[in-house]
């Protein structure tokens, strides 16, 4: 894995079909620069691939609680804010999946980071991590702030019936965009752009073994 990432070509490609779209279908942007007037906030948020019960390879995902102001109901990754007690960025991202989902952070190995993503609604700069841990960890979802958690199949990333255009309810607005759906969830948005360049580091680097 982190000799996948460290040969991966920068910046790593964006999955086209998760991008934001206009009603006739046109993509709206090819990649989230970050446009606004302030400089954004900084946060990390962590893909940990492990085996699960049957041996295949997943990441944990968070379903947020429905009732949450920030982006309540949606499915993410575990993450957020970097804090200033944080010796890194990826620091953070180990710190948020230790407090989100319970993943022990000596259990966690690092491979590397993906491109940034800029989250245009709340003006932060997310940088994913990849880390893989050996086997299946007990996880338990934080009460506060998620309802459960889910496992995503690695596979799945790599399956085209998984990805199709939906839309969305955003505050007053309706968005257009591609999203992955699994396990009666669909994933859209900073989350599954994340997802869908972790696919192409794998996928562009065939001998790469996750674990």
């Amino acid at each position: 894995m982190a000799d996948a990432l460290s040969g991966a070509s920068r910046p790593i490609p964006l999955d086209e079909r998760l991008l934001p779209r206009t009603a006739n279908g046109e993509v709206t942007r090819r990649r989230f620069d970050p446009v606004a007037q302030s400089a954004p906030r900084y946060a990390s948020t962590l893909l940990a691939i492990y085996p699960d019960a049957a041996g295949q390879l997943v990441i944990p995902l968070t379903v947020r609680r429905v009732e949450m102001r920030a982006h309540g109901g949606e499915v993410s990754l575990p993450g957020g804010s970097v804090d200033p007690s944080d010796a890194s960025r990826e620091a953070a991202a180990l710190r948020e999946a230790w407090e989100e989902i319970g993943l022990e952070p000596n259990l966690v190995r690092v491979a590397g980071a993906l491109e940034d993503v800029w989250i245009p609604g709340s003006n932060f700069m997310l940088r994913p991590f990849v880390g893989t841990v050996t086997c299946r960890p007990a996880l338990v979802p934080q009460d506060a702030e998620v309802a459960s958690i889910l496992e995503l199949p690695l596979a799945a990333l790599f399956d085209p019936s998984v990805v199709g255009v939906e839309e969305f309810a955003v505050r007053d607005l309706r968005i257009r965009a591609g999203a992955y759906r699994y396990g009666g969830v669909r994933v859209w948005g900073a989350t599954a752009l994340t997802l869908g360049m972790l696919a192409h580091v794998l996928e562009g680097s065939p001998r790469a073994h996750p674990l």
